[in-house]
């Protein structure tokens, strides 16, 4: 199984429980993990035998800066039913998003989701 990696990703969404976080909006940070059975550019050194990472960039940018909910778990969701959609070759997808500035009072780097789905587990989804 290879893996294409997209780390550490930056967005501002509107999403969150709190009023002030739908309003004022915040940093997201997601970073993701591709399976596919195999990614045959390794021997083809051709963009058509890969995922095209900018076109994964910008499913999850726009997913990201126009989706508003409650929470990222249901986000990470999404990210991976609009990833699966646009790339059939994908058996599975990690998602992990963490806010960095959580609206929690305390000492911290980040609070976090982290979902991993396979196309299996998506069956019967809208």
């Amino acid at each position: 199984m290879d893996k294409i990696l997209l780390n550490n990703m930056r967005f501002i969404s509107h999403s969150g429980v709190l009023e002030e976080e739908k309003k004022n909006g915040q940093t997201f940070v997601v970073s993701m993990e591709l399976d596919l059975p195999e990614v045959k550019a390794w021997k083809t050194d051709a963009l058509e035998d890969t995922i095209d990472y900018s076109k994964v960039f910008e499913i999850v940018r726009k997913t990201v800066e126009e989706i508003q909910c409650d929470l990222i778990e249901y986000m990470a969701g999404r990210i991976i039913r609009n990833v699966m959609s646009a790339f059939g070759e994908v058996e599975k997808i990690k998602v992990k998003i963490e806010k960095p500035l959580a609206p929690i009072e305390g000492d911290f780097e980040s609070m976090g989701v982290e979902i991993a789905r396979s196309r299996k587990d998506l069956e019967g989804l809208a």
